[in-house]
């Protein structure tokens, strides 16, 4: 664990350990967080998040977003 609670969030949440979020991955999170997405719902935050268009979420899209919320 770090000294920075957000980057073991997205660590967490990167299940395959590759430094990004997927889609999959951001739809269990979501589930974790209780928060019962639809896919749509998912499709359309994940999209939102990955604001450079590269099809994962780094962890500064995701510190982004998760601090706008």
């Amino acid at each position: 664990m770090s000294d920075d609670p957000l980057r073991d969030r997205f660590e967490r949440a990167d299940g395959d350990a590759d430094g990004k979020i997927d889609e999959a991955e951001l739809a269990q999170l979501l589930d974790q967080l209780g928060l019962g997405f639809s896919d749509a719902q998912v499709h359309a935050t994940f999209t939102s998040i990955d604001v450079n268009g590269s099809g994962r979420i780094e962890l500064e899209e995701f510190r982004a977003w998760w601090t706008s919320q």
